[in-house]
């Protein structure tokens, strides 16, 4: 709109206000209108209908009353006659001695003899002060470029072309529609369906949502993954355009959709299609080109809907029949040299859509081929084309083929059911075709996916020395301990693999790769952590007769494995030289995210893990995706943001993952933010006693470690010393640095020993991850076990990964040991800003004074100030205002200021 205001200061009295369908010209009209009225202007307001009468129009701040202009029979050809027209229009508008404005909407349907009127209104109202506003739609019609052209040139004309949303105001509009944000991707998606086009936003998102491809995590929305949205809400803006299409125009626009990419072919195959001839065809196109349904380009080599939503709503209506019907068309014309399409994964989503229309051989070796070359790129596409080749393979063999190609496709983009299906149908149905690694990678891929879809009652079965599957006796011990290994029944898959490994030591080289990697797995968990040294890439070959592909995708195996399996233990530099030579996107969300957290990349970290969840591809089956969600959810706490760390430990129970003890710990870890120490070590004591139960030890040194401060801090020092004693027996067998780490620590504060604080302080700075250094430092000095100097560098680590709540623990112990807390008046800001999170996270007074470690009767006095300075008179509008911005504007007064610097 303040494009249109300045182009009204310019006194010119014409100002063409233009863009497509969407964009929102009606609605800068209202706005216009209803600004200068405010400011005393007068405002009258017409629209044109599609016929070219002109007809009175509410918009807001527009007086009701009688059309001032309208058609005048021949004032197209006498200019006198529209001079004569003109001046009555202007008496009317000029009446009353105030600034007039007129309003004119839907000018692109003006009629001649009225466009001839408003001209000569033009050149009237020149130097009057008065003015015209008049919306146009692009493209323009021919015949209004010259009409425009000679009044620009006359020097009443001021243009205004509304511009497409930003990408900041789509993602406004998103957070505004779903009460959530946006990350970029699903921002930038949303951009590429709308082209910006306001209207055509909305429609974006209600797509996006409809089908399924907008996935939220916290208080963030993310992009899934989807080949095509292949539906539309029937009442958006574009699918009732698309009904309000004549007929005829609606079925050449359909067709268009479809067959647009095949440039030059486009007017023929739509003349085939609608069964009529080429010049009709044309005409047709060229109205709905003059609509800016359809833009042409290169002299007609070149088609497409300048906005893909429109496109979307056209081919939503269609049969599927019809569609196959138009799809089936385009491919016979690309095959027999009678069309050509650049864009090769569109045509091969027609090849998918056609089926059995065209040769059923050649779409067959088609969608094969298209889907090996695409499929790291674009698994979703990849996975629909190959589900069309399933349909048209016509020999088992080929069958087969297809349904490998699709089950391994679903399994690396998490569509789970997908995989299990396959798998069971490829190892029931046809496994005397299977090579033995392709039989031991599929019964891995079913194994997986029935954790990851919750089926514990088959992996049971399983576990159990089920025979349903006709496998090898060499893979039968390998799949029946990884089942047993998503059972968190790691004590058993060591007694499994040991009982028989001559047997599957002989296997495939696949069995071999799966089964050495489970009982490295099974002996780290239940505490011999010295084994993840025996891991490396050239311990197992690549499957014998496999393409690079394959060979590629085995070590991929055995890299992210081994990684994943340092992250758990907190090796955080040794899993970082692993991954750093993975291909882009080789690496699990679920350990990009563990090791962003480890370096102390916050934001990055939380992000990842949060793409994790919304992803699937990796969620329950995946050996680090419990280490990852506990390490993420201590960040959150860190940072204050329980109810994201609640939301997060919820959703990851909710994936029943594997060593979900771990998440024992993270919950503790809440529950001591909210000064709930009895109910921390009440889950803290569940974590010890189910890994007792199952055998297991890793991750029982942050259990202890955390038991141990909690008995400290309540003045039980035999507890503390159990503690201690079960982290140095854990040590002996599983020299971890982590665990080490934690036996000194716990050790430095039961005994005293400045030895062991040194030793600890030692390993911490070696491992290099500065939450890690921070906490262990807050913990030597609380317990008088470390000199106070220490804190400083501390509160500097929490800064950086803005962990607001710990900072605010440590400025209370800065101060209790004379410690200087650096700026005063951004620590303010700080604590104001911490409470604004906490208050909008639901906290009670007591809860709050708990957290903040203070007296009630200081936080009321916090919550008031709070409320003064910011203008917010309720904790609700607080919250609010959290919710949808995240941060505070806050007024300080002098007094606020001085109070600060005093302190």
């Amino acid at each position: 709109m303040d494009a249109v205001l300045t182009a009204l200061a310019s006194g010119r009295p014409l100002v063409p206000v233009t863009g497509p369908a969407g964009i929102g010209r009606t609605t800068t009209l209202g706005r216009i209108g209803e600004t200068l009225s405010r400011h005393g202007a007068r405002v009258s307001a017409i629209r044109f209908t599609r016929d070219g009468d002109v007809v009175p129009v509410r918009l807001p701040g527009a007086e009701p009353g009688p059309a001032p202009l309208g058609p005048v029979a021949g004032a197209h050809r006498e200019p006198e006659i529209a001079r004569r027209a003109a001046a009555a229009a202007a008496t009317a508008l000029l009446r009353g001695g105030r600034e007039a404005v007129l309003l004119v909407d839907d000018a692109q349907w003006i009629d001649e003899d009225s466009r001839a009127v408003l001209g000569a209104l033009a050149h009237r109202l020149s130097g009057t002060g008065a003015v015209c506003v008049c919306a146009i739609r692009t493209p323009l019609p021919a015949e209004h470029l010259g009409w425009l052209r000679d009044l620009r040139g006359a020097g009443l004309v001021s243009p205004v072309r509304l511009r497409p949303m930003s990408a900041s105001e789509t993602g406004r509009t998103f957070a505004a529609v779903t009460r959530v944000r946006p990350d970029a991707e699903l921002v930038a998606r949303i951009g590429e369906l709308s082209r910006g086009i306001p209207a055509a936003v909305h429609d974006a998102i209600d797509v996006l949502r409809h089908n399924g491809a907008v996935r939220q995590a916290g208080d963030r929305a993310y992009l899934a993954p989807l080949a095509r949205p292949v539906d539309c809400p029937p009442d958006n803006e574009f699918p009732r355009f698309a009904r309000g299409l004549h007929p005829k125009a609606a079925a050449a626009a359909t067709a268009a959709c479809v067959l647009a990419p095949l440039g030059a072919a486009v007017p023929r195959l739509v003349a085939e299609a609608l069964e009529t001839s080429e010049p009709e065809a044309v005409a047709l196109l060229d109205d709905l080109r003059r609509e800016g349904v359809l833009h042409r380009g290169r002299h007609g080599h070149s088609w497409r809907v300048p906005v893909p939503v429109l496109a979307i709503a056209l081919t939503a209506a269609m049969g599927p029949f019809a569609r196959r019907q138009l799809a089936a068309r385009a491919v016979t014309a690309v095959w027999a040299g009678e069309a050509h399409c650049a864009d090769r994964d569109y045509f091969t989503d027609l090849v998918a859509d056609a089926g059995r229309l065209i040769d059923p051989d050649l779409a067959f070796d088609t969608l094969l081929e298209r889907a090996a070359e695409v499929g790291d790129r674009l698994p979703w596409r990849a996975s629909r084309w190959l589900g069309a080749a399933i349909e048209l393979a016509e020999t088992p063999a080929r069958r087969v083929t297809a349904l490998l190609a699709h089950t391994e496709i679903c399994h690396a983009r998490g569509y789970h059911e997908g995989s299990l299906r396959g798998a069971q149908v490829l190892l029931t149905g046809f496994a005397d075709q299977l090579a033995p690694d392709v039989a031991q990678e599929l019964q891995v891929i079913a194994v997986r996916a029935l954790k990851s879809t919750g089926d514990d009652e088959f992996l049971g079965k399983i576990a159990e020395s089920w025979r349903g599957w006709r496998e090898d006796p060499s893979q039968r011990p390998v799949t029946r301990a990884l089942a047993l290994g998503m059972l968190d029944r790691w004590g058993e898959v060591r007694a499994v693999l040991g009982e028989s490994g001559e047997r599957w030591r002989t296997g495939s080289a696949t069995t071999v790769l799966h089964g050495s990697l489970l009982e490295a797995h099974a002996a780290l968990w239940t505490g011999h952590g010295d084994l993840v040294e025996k891991l490396s890439e050239r311990d197992f070959p690549a499957p014998e007769g496999a393409g690079p592909r394959a060979v590629r995708r085995h070590r991929a195996e055995l890299v992210t494995s081994r990684a994943a399996a340092l992250l758990v233990l907190g090796d955080a530099e040794r899993a970082g030289e692993l991954l750093a030579g993975q291909e882009p996107g080789g690496t699990p969300l679920c350990d990009r995210a563990t090791l962003a957290a480890m370096r102390g990349e916050a934001d990055l970290a939380v992000d990842l893990a949060r793409r994790a969840r919304t992803g699937g591809a990796h969620r329950g089956y995946h050996i680090g995706y419990s280490a990852m969600q506990q390490t993420i959810i201590a960040m959150l706490v860190a940072q204050g943001k329980l109810s994201a760390a609640r939301e997060t430990l919820t959703a990851a129970r909710e994936a029943g993952p594997r060593l979900g003890h771990l998440l024992d710990i993270a919950d503790a870890q809440i529950q001591r933010a909210l000064g709930e120490s009895e109910a921390a070590r009440a889950k803290l004591l569940d974590c010890e006693r189910t890994a007792a139960e199952r055998g297991l030890a890793v991750g029982t040194d942050l259990c202890w470690a955390e038991l141990a401060d909690l008995a400290l801090q309540a003045g039980d020092h035999d507890e503390a010393k159990r503690c201690l004693g079960a982290i140095e027996d854990l040590a002996r067998t599983m020299p971890t640095s982590r665990v080490r780490l934690h036996a000194a620590l716990v050790g430095s504060l039961v005994d005293g020993d400045p030895a062991r604080a040194e030793e600890c302080l030692d390993l911490a700075r070696r491992r290099g991850q500065p939450f890690e250094i921070a906490t262990v430092s807050e913990k030597l000095v609380r317990h008088g076990a470390a000199d106070p100097g220490l804190l400083s560098a501390a509160y500097e680590h929490l800064d950086a990964i803005d962990a607001l709540l710990y900072r605010s623990w440590l400025r209370n112990l800065m101060r209790e040991h004379a410690i200087v807390v650096p700026g005063r008046t951004r620590t303010a800001a700080e604590s104001e800003h911490l409470l604004a999170v906490l208050v909008a996270d639901g906290l009670t007074n007591r809860q709050l004074a708990m957290a903040l470690r203070v007296s009630e009767k200081s936080v009321e006095n916090r919550l008031s100030r709070l409320f003064a300075r910011t203008g917010y008179r309720s904790r609700i509008e607080l919250s609010a205002a959290m919710r949808e911005g995240g941060a505070l504007s806050v007024t300080w007064s002098a007094a606020d200021r001085d109070r600060v610097e005093k302190a």
